[in-house]
């Protein structure tokens, strides 16, 4: 028996191995990356749903939300409190958008897409004074200031309903 062809044999045995073991890790991360992106973006959504079911059923707070953007003058004191946990429900949303993609785990496209929707949003006159009481979100709103001034969404704020 030749040794040293034993031993060559071996090698790339074990070298093919390697190879393999490191084409599977690569394809399971792959998947693990296109997983966890897919979580993140079921995340968002689900939040922002939940905020905007709760707001879609309760005709009581769409006006509410309504006018608090439009009109802040016209609330009660009890309505500027609801108000306000309105706007931190959607702000913790953002927050969240934000934090995702400083991190890299959300694609600037992505974030663009949020940050200037968020961006409309926070620009209605109701929504400014929030900004200035909630400096918790002062990284927020700095990054939200580079997309804003884009139409990207109809809340229907102030809108009348069309007669029938």
């Amino acid at each position: 028996m030749n040794w040293e062809a034993i031993a060559a044999v071996g090698e790339l045995l074990g070298a093919s191995a390697v190879l393999v073991t490191l084409i599977y890790l690569a394809l399971q991360i792959r998947q693990n990356t296109a997983a966890v992106a897919t979580a993140t973006y079921e995340s968002t959504m689900t939040g922002f749903n939940d905020i905007n079911v709760v707001v879609a059923s309760h005709p009581a707070l769409a006006s509410l939300l309504d006018r608090g953007c439009q009109t802040p003058d016209s609330l009660s004191t009890e309505e500027v409190v609801q108000f306000n946990f309105l706007l931190r429900c959607y702000a913790n949303q953002w927050w969240k958008l934000y934090k995702l993609y400083e991190r890299g785990s959300l694609p600037g496209g992505e974030w663009a897409v949020f940050a200037r929707e968020a961006a409309q949003f926070l620009e209605q006159p109701g929504c400014k004074p929030f900004r200035a009481q909630n400096a918790l979100f002062a990284d927020l709103y700095s990054e939200l200031d580079k997309h804003g001034g884009d139409l990207i969404s109809d809340f229907g704020f102030g809108s009348q309903t069309p007669s029938g």
